[in-house]
């Protein structure tokens, strides 16, 4: 009796000890599921809506409005990019006062998306929807709505680039592809009107030809700054110098039209020089400029193209006011 009393207390711990645990388990299993619960209907969650509905119902105007001026920029942009491709078409079809024209309009869309952005992206950042409190206060449908009209004024960004690109790039190497080909022609003009012993007739066109070698040469500058224009730079010098050495030899002849002298024999000498320095086909850099110009234009209207894109898949998630409860 005595032996079976003092094995009791050992007995006993082993049979407790399970039971201990299994409790120690349960209650932790009841605070989980309540802390779970809890989590389930904290202000913001689904299960409490009631608790942020005065914030969503607050802000929801605010937010509606926002994408009020987000579909008008998406407007813009859509305007900005018929006029990108139709700066490409008229640049392969030679039109560069369609050209010109698109350039200014597509610049002042430009200009008036950027400045929408910027306003439209500052009053966004103004709202109490960013803050660390914010889940408290605005459901998540709300808070994701407001995520979304600033990522979707975000997809604007780079297009001002674009377009200087192409107005800057494009442009110039298109300007400059007419220049050079109307240089050419003005020469050949000129030459014509030379063997005719139209002295007068002869010395404007040089100088009309001349003039548009400058043109071309302010341009060429422009143009340094995005695309190697070594060669284009040798041919405008070659060119210059012999718009001045026919132009020199027209002079003296027309000096003495019935009479070679020595200084039409010298004038001669120096325009064969010169003529002779000439590229024998200038062909191929007209083709290479146009090539520049549309490879500028290419890839500007793919830049507006693709933000276009961005800012349409962006407005078909904030254009929804049942996405804010």
């Amino acid at each position: 009796m005595t032996t079976t009393s003092a094995a009791d207390p050992d007995r006993l711990e082993g049979t407790l000890f399970p039971v201990a645990w299994l409790v120690v388990v349960v209650l932790v299993a009841l605070g989980s599921a309540g802390l779970v619960g809890w989590l389930d209907n904290a202000p913001g969650g689904p299960g409490r809506l009631e608790l942020t509905s005065t914030g969503d119902t607050a802000i929801r105007g605010e937010l509606d409005a926002a994408a009020a001026e987000l579909s008008g920029i998406a407007s813009q942009v859509e305007r900005l990019g018929v006029l990108g491709r139709g700066s490409l078409a008229s640049l392969t079809a030679g039109d560069f006062d369609t050209l010109d024209a698109a350039i200014a309009e597509g610049t002042v869309v430009v200009t008036g998306i950027r400045d929408a952005g910027t306003a439209l992206r500052t009053k966004l950042l103004a709202l109490p929807l960013s803050g660390r409190d914010a889940g408290w206060t605005y459901s998540a449908a709300t808070l994701d709505r407001y995520a979304r009209l600033v990522a979707a004024v975000d997809a604007t960004n780079g297009l001002a680039e674009s377009w200087a690109r192409l107005a800057q790039g494009g442009l110039s190497a298109g300007r400059l592809t007419g220049l050079l080909d109307a240089h050419d022609q003005a020469i050949v003009s000129a030459i014509d009107a030379g063997l005719k012993g139209e002295w007068s007739t002869a010395l404007g066109r040089i100088d009309a030809a001349t003039a548009l070698l400058v043109e071309a040469d302010a341009l060429r500058v422009r143009l340094q700054n995005t695309v190697d224009v070594a060669t284009l730079s040798e041919w405008i010098r070659r060119n210059r110098d012999y718009d001045v050495a026919l132009r020199r030899l027209y002079v003296v002849s027309s000096e003495s039209p019935t009479k070679v002298t020595p200084e039409i024999r010298e004038a001669l000498a120096a325009e064969k020089t010169a003529r002779d320095a000439l590229p024998r086909n200038t062909s191929n850099l007209v083709i290479i400029l146009a090539e520049i110009a549309r490879g500028g234009l290419n890839q500007a209207v793919i830049g507006i193209e693709e933000a276009r894109a961005r800012l349409t898949a962006a407005m078909a998630a904030v254009e929804e006011p049942s996405a804010a409860p």
